[in-house]
């Protein structure tokens, strides 16, 4: 594996982020509709049980509720990401939430950006596709205090990676 230096400071975490907010506000926008729509559902007229053993309305409104708070869990990850701090950050500083990290494995090269929610996510910038990862990810754990040229193994799906930092922004 190549470590040679690698400069992140072509990227703007805040369009980043910006990016991110965008799509949990789809997301939000999306969530809420169906919450609403279910909600709707299980209270109409043609919910209403006919037996005792009908339970369509009862079934509904657990849903609605589990979509209700789909939305709040959205609105809470979008919250934590439009709250937080984005400190400058050299090539020598340790991994911290809101770094930019490249990193090469097995895969290949790849960026990912740590933050306190929203994982999972990928966002697209300079032609690259960045990872948003968390710090109770197994590699955002593990990214957590690295500095440029560590590495480590990580265990995923069974299978042990060998990950090298390339570069930190």
């Amino acid at each position: 594996m190549s470590t040679s230096p690698v400069d992140l400071s072509a990227f703007d975490k805040r369009s980043l982020l910006d990016s991110v907010d965008a799509q949990l506000r789809g997301e939000i926008e999306a969530a809420t509709a169906r919450a609403r729509a279910t909600a709707a559902s299980a209270t109409h007229e043609e919910a209403r049980a006919e037996d005792d053993k009908d339970t369509r309305a009862i079934e509904e409104s657990y849903l609605a509720r589990g979509q209700a708070q789909r939305v709040a869990d959205l609105e809470h990850d979008r919250a934590l990401l439009r709250s937080m701090e984005l400190r400058p950050r050299t090539p020598n500083s340790p991994v911290v939430v809101g770094s930019l990290v490249r990193i090469e494995d097995d895969d290949g090269v790849r960026t990912v950006l740590l933050v306190p929610a929203g994982g999972g996510r990928r966002i697209e910038a300079l032609g690259e596709s960045i990872q948003l990862v968390t710090p109770n990810a197994p590699l955002g754990a593990a990214l957590i205090g690295s500095r440029v040229d560590d590495d480590f193994e990580l265990n995923l799906r069974g299978k042990v990676r060998e990950v090298v930092v390339v570069a930190v922004g």
